[in-house]
């Protein structure tokens, strides 16, 4: 199979460099795959790949319309010119290998009836997870199940960060320095800190999951900039951890998609994944849980999941037919269940004056709401004057939940607004 890689940064390198050592063993499993070439920004970019006798260029268009070319890496990142460069190879007739969950989570409903269209691949193994086998493992590995829920933890960035505040006793400003120093956060951070890139990916997996089409700009999301090193001492406190998760859950026939910070009991799973590390827990009707877990960023790990998906498609080359990804097209939209109607049970924090009667005021306005109390914990702060309250509640629903926070911001005894964290 001969490919045409468009860009040659961080994981378009690594893609390289893992097809030039890698070709004894895959000619092992009958797949030869050649670089037929290599498109990036710059001359300055392209300079190695020239020194080394590989064909190069600065405009996409060349690779797109040679007709040598079976399939087309993109690994350049960004929305319009993927978008583009993308589609112009489906309706060329080539496959397409991509990382760009961005692109897929906003296009995925143009660029998969394209390629059912055109009888193409569309293969995105490290567009989530980076190196964890999870897009190939829910096309064919589990389909002898139905998925009934999945959790996430699929950005590297804020579990780094978190892993910090609560290993370290950083604040969510420190550590955030910390993982720009270290090169795991941008200079500019909302896009992980905030969830963005997290709900991209949750959308890919629900939408994998469920069948239907998961528009990641209709979920809940919530970063992880509330956290403070309060909340991270006082999950300990109730032998919890925190960690931003995407959640996916079957409800009949509808689905239930968020992405927020979650409190996690110590002997789950997902409470010892640490650092950049990613992972994926899933509960299945016929294996029951599930847990994958690796390195969900940087040059290798994802390049090792672009070069898996080469191979996979160099040995479909045969006449094994594209994976049907037609679920994911306008008109299939899944029908999502509104945040208000979640039940769990929830973690909340409120600061307020150190007063009689403030305690018996807030359980009141929960008892009111429906909400009963698990646990309380009452501490100082070092304001004299003021207390932290902290509330473990048993399942409630989440619009009550919100009425009832609403009632307990508006007394004059709270000095700050209630924070509010939901169990996994």
């Amino acid at each position: 199979m001969r490919i045409g890689i468009i860009g040659v940064g961080t994981v378009g390198s690594g893609v390289v460099e893992i097809v030039e050592k890698n070709q004894k063993l895959w000619n092992s499993l009958g797949v030869t795959i050649e670089i037929g070439g290599i498109c990036a920004k710059s001359d300055a970019e392209l300079a190695p790949y020239v020194a080394k006798g590989y064909k190069t260029t600065t405009n996409a268009d060349v690779l797109l319309d040679d007709a040598s070319l079976q399939t087309i890496v993109e690994v350049a990142g960004g929305y319009e010119l993927p978008r583009k460069w993308i589609t112009k190879a489906l309706q060329n007739g080539k496959n397409v290998v991509t990382a760009n969950k961005a692109l897929l989570a906003k296009y995925g409903h143009e660029i998969f009836p394209l390629a059912k269209q055109k009888n193409c691949h569309v293969l995105f193994e490290a567009a989530v997870g980076g190196g964890i086998p999870i897009i190939r493992s829910i096309q064919e590995g589990l389909t002898g199940n139905r998925i009934e829920s999945l959790s996430c933890i699929i950005n590297g960035t804020c579990n780094y960060i978190l892993t910090q505040m609560s290993q370290n006793g950083l604040t969510f400003e420190v550590a955030l320095q910390q993982a720009q120093a270290q090169g795991y956060a941008e200079a500019d951070p909302t896009f992980d800190i905030e969830g963005i890139d997290a709900a991209h990916k949750t959308a890919l997996l629900a939408s994998l999951a469920s069948g239907k089409r998961v528009d990641f700009q209709k979920i809940h999301v919530t970063g992880i900039t509330g956290v403070t090193a309060q909340d991270i001492q006082h999950a300990k406190d109730f032998d919890c951890t925190i960690k931003l998760l995407g959640n996916y859950r079957r409800v009949g026939e509808r689905v239930d998609a968020r992405v927020h910070p979650c409190l996690i009991p110590n002997d789950h799973l997902l409470s010892s994944v640490n650092g950049v590390l990613n992972a994926v827990y899933l509960e299945c009707d016929n294996l029951g849980p599930t847990l994958q877990t690796g390195a969900g960023a940087g040059k290798m790990p994802t390049a090792s999941a672009v070069a898996a998906d080469l191979v996979s498609l160099a040995r479909s080359l045969g006449g094994r037919a594209p994976i049907p990804m037609d679920w994911f097209r306008e008109g299939n939209d899944a029908d999502l269940v509104s945040v208000d109607q979640l039940q769990t049970r929830y973690y909340f924090r409120f600061t307020t004056k150190d007063a009689r009667g403030v305690l018996a005021s807030i359980t009141s306005i929960l008892a009111s709401n429906n909400i009963s109390i698990e646990s309380i914990l009452q501490k100082g702060v070092r304001d004299p004057g003021k207390v932290s309250i902290v509330l473990l509640t048993e399942r409630a629903l989440e619009s009550d939940v919100k009425a009832a926070l609403a009632k307990i911001d508006a007394l004059d005894a709270v000095t700050e607004p209630s924070r509010m964290i939901r169990f996994l």
